[in-house]
């Protein structure tokens, strides 16, 4: 059977877990998500904002590069304490890795939520300054078989 798909505008989400922040209620400290993505602020159940979601864009880039997240080999609770504890996740090997990618997951992969780079900041970023427009992603989805 085949079954043409029309692709014309690409966009990914993942709403795992989501809330909606306002300003009554800008932080939270629930311990919701999956351990692996989770910033140390959210493990050591301290008060939370965005930024938690900035963290998990960084480790899903390394999740891209990598082809799984940090500390997968670990049993979820082992990960989480490693978080929570240790420093910053790094590539596999960073030394393949553009010095653009590498100051990118810098400002993303900050331990302290507090500093780590805002959504806003990291969207004028070099390394995503050079990425393809997402019309190149369509193209290549239309490439693709699907199941």
């Amino acid at each position: 059977m085949n079954t043409a798909y029309a692709v014309d505008l690409v966009k990914l989400s993942d709403f795992g877990f989501c809330a909606r922040a306002s300003s009554d209620h800008p932080r939270r400290k629930s311990l919701v998500g999956t351990p692996y993505w989770m910033a140390p602020e959210v493990i050591k159940r301290q008060s939370y904002g965005a930024e938690v979601d900035i963290w998990s864009l960084g480790i899903m880039v390394i999740e891209m590069v990598d082809g799984e997240p940090p500390l997968f080999h670990c049993r979820p609770t082992e990960a989480m304490q490693f978080i929570r504890d240790h420093s910053n996740p790094t590539l596999r090997h960073p030394e393949k890795a553009s010095p653009l990618l590498l100051d990118f997951l810098s400002k993303a992969l900050v331990r302290d939520g507090e500093q780590r780079s805002t959504a806003r900041k990291l969207l004028r970023h070099p390394f995503l300054k050079q990425a393809a427009s997402s019309s190149s992603l369509a193209q290549l989805l239309r490439t693709v078989p699907l199941f």
